[in-house]
């Protein structure tokens, strides 16, 4: 499917609208893995035992005011989705506090079919995850 005309679109199928939702939830795991995370939230993880190399980050927010400084869901390579609030040094690389880390995957639905909105996101952010780690 063509994304560009999609976005355009005023009323679209529940093929279309998981179509978009898979390549907004494309968009944000790529941009984080070619840009890098912070070494401070790097390094958390892998005491917490996570590759941030196989993971990707989802609905990742650094700076967003009213919150910490980094916020975000990384989804792990054995398919594990954890919440995270941290704050960070204003360089990065030191982590000042911990408001929140938490494994959530039994808050997602995993499904590829779901009457009226087809796939979920839980689904989706794991097929996208397989697909960035195949490469």
């Amino acid at each position: 499917m063509d994304i560009e005309q999609l976005k355009k679109k005023r009323q679209l199928n529940v093929q279309e609208q998981n179509a978009l939702l898979e390549n907004n939830i494309l968009c944000g795991a790529k941009y984080w893995r070619e840009n890098g995370i912070p070494l401070g939230l790097d390094a958390f993880l892998k005491t917490k035992g996570i590759d941030s190399s196989s993971s990707i980050f989802l609905n990742y927010e650094q700076d967003f005011p009213g919150c910490c400084t980094d916020d975000g869901i990384v989804l792990t390579g054995d398919n594990r989705f954890y919440e995270f609030q941290i704050d960070l040094s204003n360089d990065r690389k030191v982590v000042i506090d911990i408001g929140r880390f938490e494994e959530v995957t039994g808050e997602y639905t995993i499904s590829s079919h779901q009457p009226g909105t087809g796939a979920t996101w839980g689904y989706l952010a794991i097929k996208v995850l397989s697909e960035l780690n195949k490469c």
